[in-house]
């Protein structure tokens, strides 16, 4: 991960995987940035910003056809 973090969310979508929010000890601030894995790449890169810090949370994926 590009910034540690306790206490976030995750999600697999399309393969990769996505962190979201948490807590950053070594800032001691809770954090707003989403984070994708792709393990094709073995790589992190930040993909997004939350409205406001969270931790504690859940993130779940919905599909429909």
């Amino acid at each position: 991960m590009k910034e540690r973090r306790m206490e976030c969310g995750a999600v697999v979508i399309n393969g990769c995987i996505y962190v979201t929010g948490g807590y950053s000890y070594s800032k001691g601030t809770y954090l707003q940035s989403i984070e994708k894995y792709d393990p094709a790449l073995d790589s992190w890169e930040i993909v997004g910003t939350l409205p406001t810090p969270a931790r504690s949370h859940g993130c779940v994926c919905v599909y429909s056809v």
